[in-house]
């Protein structure tokens, strides 16, 4: 995911963001927001996978916090990860302004899940 999150992630989201508004009459109407961490069986960071908060209880070993943009019946369209220690809740709205920004998204309606 780091090699194509590093180079690949803008052109993989044009093309997701494309397909999805073929598919659901060309415009995304409704957008949702997913958040979670992932850990790794590790016991030390390396600057970005650290010890955060974890939904799972796994809040010694590191992790990174991932979020998930997708539309209505879950098509994917953009994610992103953070830093283990990140607050999930900091994390939404930058990634959701930008998105809209970046596509040009009119008349959109977003949601945040938290599992």
């Amino acid at each position: 995911m780091d090699k194509i999150y590093n180079s690949q992630q803008e052109s993989i989201q044009k093309i997701s963001v494309e397909h999805t508004r073929k598919i659901l009459g060309g415009k995304i109407g409704l957008m949702f927001y997913d958040v979670t961490t992932l850990y790794f069986e590790s016991d030390y960071g390396d600057g970005f996978r650290e010890p955060g908060f974890s939904k799972d209880g796994k809040h010694s070993q590191p992790q990174i916090v991932l979020g998930l943009l997708v539309s209505d019946n879950g098509y994917p369209l953009s994610y992103s990860m953070f830093n283990g220690t990140q607050y999930e809740g900091h994390t939404m709205i930058p990634i959701v302004e930008d998105f809209i920004t970046r596509f040009n998204l009119k008349d959109l309606y977003w949601s945040l899940i938290l599992d």
